[in-house]
């Protein structure tokens, strides 16, 4: 395919969403957005609270109370899993919730005709939840988070370093440190008190956006969504929370010893940028264009060519508060990270020196554009229209914000490119994190005394 094939694609009319929003009497904002292909409806509700809301000594809460959330509220009881099951919402990609640095979503798609059941369900653990939070539900929801920790970080391969990367990309007091799984000693310390101050703060309506995208009547939502929503009283506005990120002084190298890893992993992480902001894109870009697919630079030379690396990947991480810029590769067979480092090294400064070339920046830019538009062939779940219109609307205030988003990437230049690499990717300003397997130092310990 040629560029002006590929140029002359790319730049057909990129698809709007179509919406209504408007606001309840208390800060409610509410999002809707037919599609009628189908007889469902996606319900999806955003609260703008994540680990960024954090303070010293309470890691971990906007986690914790995902999972309370789903523990049963005034009308809804035992749980919510129940009632998604009866009216055809399957837990998870139908029903669901996840927590991140910066939000914290549920959504369920159900079956046109109860979208009042999903509206009052929803409804009922933002008004109704402290009603019936007590000590032996925080309890159980304590454990449950802990042993997530435990299954998803400690006990997995590589698990931990993710955590020591957080940790050291932002370090105390940041609200990112921790991550957003957060300490066990505070998960198991948190009170039934601690809580209840943390839901009153974030969880009103006033904090809040709800999307409903699907086969509704707009009349007859707006009436469901003012039944079940407008008594809610508001809460206290959130106060806005901005500490900057701090620099990487220096090179940080360390070494993290992994008992469950088979191979060793090499991590570099730059400083970044945020979440839309103008230099994103071309960050993006950068890293499709070292670690995406097998034609990625990264690939190619560590894994096909010289065969010392079973995988690699490269990405630019973007939040509210800041990003980092990662590349990875893990060694393949007896390589070890000394292979793989002069080689990383070695394409990062071509890059920086030589750029990028127009196929590569037009093939990223596919890609990435490509898995955006994706979003909008499902109304909800994980990553659905809904979920796109919660995050355009928490973050920009404007849920359209679609065309203009993939505008901020077709626009992208080779030049951009370099000068992020160039910009971002200081080589004296960067953390190495070498993953070593136990097994393998033991055992070449053991060579070496032999």
């Amino acid at each position: 395919m040629t560029l002006a094939l590929l140029a002359a694609l790319l730049a057909v009319s990129d698809p709007e969403i179509n919406f209504e929003k408007y606001k309840l009497p208390n800060g409610l904002t509410v999002i809707l957005s037919e599609d009628h292909r189908l007889p469902q409806v996606a319900v999806d509700i955003w609260y703008h609270v994540g680990a960024a809301n954090q303070t010293p000594g309470h890691s971990g809460f906007a986690h914790l109370f995902e999972h309370m959330m789903f523990s049963g509220s005034k009308h809804v009881q035992p749980n919510t899993w129940a009632i998604n099951e009866k009216i055809g919402a399957r837990a998870g990609d139908m029903a669901n919730g996840t927590t991140n640095f910066d939000r914290t979503n549920y959504f369920e798609v159900v079956p046109s005709n109860e979208l009042a059941t999903a509206l009052w369900m929803e409804s009922d653990r933002m008004g109704y939840l402290l009603d019936t939070l007590d000590d032996q539900k925080l309890k159980v929801q304590r454990d449950v988070v802990s042993n997530e920790k435990r299954q998803s970080y400690e006990n997995r391969p590589y698990g931990m370093s993710s955590l020591r990367l957080c940790d050291t990309l932002f370090p105390k007091p940041h609200p990112y440190y921790e991550c957003v799984i957060g300490d066990i000693a505070d998960i198991q310390a948190a009170s039934a008190s601690d809580l209840r101050q943390f839901f009153r703060q974030y969880y009103g309506p006033q904090n809040a956006s709800l999307a409903l995208v699907g086969d509704f009547d707009p009349k007859v939502a707006k009436e469901l969504v003012e039944k079940y929503f407008g008594p809610i009283p508001r809460g206290p506005d959130a106060k806005p929370f901005d500490l900057p990120q701090a620099d990487i002084k220096g090179v940080i190298k360390e070494t993290v010893e992994d008992k469950l890893a088979e191979e060793p992993r090499l991590l570099l992480a730059w400083k970044g940028v945020r979440q839309f902001t103008d230099e994103e894109p071309a960050g993006d870009v950068l890293g499709d264009v070292l670690g995406t697919g097998k034609t990625s630079r990264l690939y190619k030379a560590l894994v096909f060519e010289r065969q010392i690396a079973s995988g690699v990947s490269a990405g630019d991480a973007t939040l509210a508060l800041g990003g980092w810029f990662q590349v990875t590769a893990t060694a393949a067979g007896k390589h070890d990270i000394s292979e793989m480092l002069p080689v990383v090294q070695q394409i990062l400064a071509d890059v920086k020196k030589n750029g990028v070339t127009d196929e590569e920046v037009e093939r990223a830019k596919r890609n990435i554009i490509a898995n955006r538009l994706r979003t909008v062939e499902r109304i909800g779940g994980f990553g659905g229209k809904a979920d796109l219109l919660n995050e355009y609307e928490t973050f920009l205030g404007d849920p359209g914000f679609l065309p203009r988003d993939i505008a901020r990437y077709r626009a992208v230049t080779k030049e951009a490119v370099q000068a992020f690499a160039n910009k971002y990717l200081v080589e004296d300003r960067h953390i190495e994190l070498d993953i070593v397997p136990i097994a393998r130092k033991t055992a070449s310990a053991q060579g070496e005394q032999r």
